[in-house]
């Protein structure tokens, strides 16, 4: 399937109220959405939707065009206006006879407290279409009570276009020169059952929101961000050090990578780690030295480490490493046997709380060995 798929693929922990979509019984797309009950991201905004299987049968030797249109409305007193996103996928060419499996996208949007209804339809080429709708309450729980929610009651943004916005200049007058961030973002996330799952809108949410925390830190003002695949072997988006993290070329890349799953055992030939190696060494040592390096994304549970005089002359240079571990289980990798070997320290972002714990914790660390 990996020839000819390019939709969006993502792995949703929080899944809940299954619903299966109905249209015309002869003209019908069988597909399956499942309800991404509202949640508190890490940007403290409140991301719903649903969760889309489609069986790939339907589709053998037919184009897939699909096109999603999910609208969601305040209801029961919730203030705001009815939003309504769209978005088209399509496969590379037709899909061969006899292929199994499913097709599984999201389609997500960011919410305030309130209580809404989301109507979703997905159609293909042929006039083939399914439909389904369910209602969405976004509420603070107990622990989350006095958090600063980020959107208004009733106020529904497109998540990804939100989430990419860009930040104003921040001004750092205590800081009289250059201070150099470094941020790698791994774009690969390792399930369970021990299977690559690239990073989509649920995963990618805790990122960019490191991402955006780290660009207003008051440690730094000059900042570079490498965003990059093991699954790929390379780069998708760089930016060079400037004062602020520009978000915009950011939103090519889920577009740019493969959304199909393999078997991490593939990966384990070796070549992965010659990427990661030569990529740390020209962003490392052949550019300007960072003041501080920041590893975000999922653990992989694959990995070496790199050679012992290789890690030698890293340590030399005497740069605050941390890594931002977005896994949900404690695999070992290649990320954190580097921050390791650098006497970095290790932050799990399991809840939006964690994420400022981390922040103050890389900061702390940065004062103590860089004083400013």
């Amino acid at each position: 399937m990996q020839a000819f798929l390019k939709l969006l693929v993502c792995v949703v922990a929080a899944l809940a109220g299954i619903a299966h979509g109905q249209s015309p019984q002869n003209d019908a797309l069988r597909c399956r959405s499942a309800t991404l009950r509202p949640g508190l991201d890490f940007d403290f905004r409140f991301v719903a939707g649903h969760w889309f299987s489609l069986p790939v049968k339907q589709f053998w030797e037919r184009e897939v065009d699909l096109r999603v249109v999910m609208q969601v409305e305040p209801i029961n007193g919730t203030p705001g206006e009815m939003k309504r996103v769209a978005h088209r996928l399509q496969a590379t060419q037709p899909v061969p006879l006899g292929v199994s499996g499913e097709f599984n996208f999201p389609s997500a949007v960011s919410l305030g407290i309130g209580e809404y209804r989301s109507s979703w339809r997905i159609s293909d080429s042929d006039g083939r279409s399914c439909q389904g709708t369910k209602v969405l309450k976004a509420q603070l729980s107990r622990k989350e009570r006095g958090i600063d929610v980020t959107l208004k009651p009733g106020e529904i943004v497109d998540t990804a276009m939100h989430m990419f916005r860009n930040e104003e200049a921040l001004e750092r007058p205590h800081l009289g020169s250059a201070r150099r961030l470094k941020i790698f973002i791994s774009l690969d996330v390792l399930g369970r059952r021990g299977r690559v799952a690239r990073t989509r809108l649920v995963h990618i949410l805790p990122h960019i929101a490191a991402l955006r925390q780290l660009g207003r830190s008051q440690s730094f003002n000059q900042f570079s961000v490498v965003a990059f695949s093991f699954e790929d072997q390379r780069i998708v988006a760089r930016q060079d050090y400037r004062p602020t993290i520009d978000f915009s070329p950011l939103t090519k890349m889920i577009q740019q990578l493969r959304p199909d799953a393999v078997d991490y055992r593939d990966l384990m030939r070796g070549s992965e780690m010659e990427f990661f190696g030569e990529m740390l060494a020209e962003e490392l040592r052949l550019s300007e030295i960072p003041d501080g390096v920041v590893f975000i994304g999922h653990e992989m549970n694959f990995g070496k480490r790199l050679p012992s005089d290789v890690l030698a002359g890293y340590r030399e240079l005497g740069i605050p490493v941390a890594f931002f571990d977005g896994s949900r289980f404690a695999w070992t990798g290649a990320m954190g046997k580097f921050v390791r070997a650098m006497d970095g320290r290790e932050f799990a972002l399991r809840r939006p709380s964690d994420l400022a714990k981390a922040i103050s914790g890389f900061e702390s660390r940065v004062q103590a060995l860089r004083p400013q």
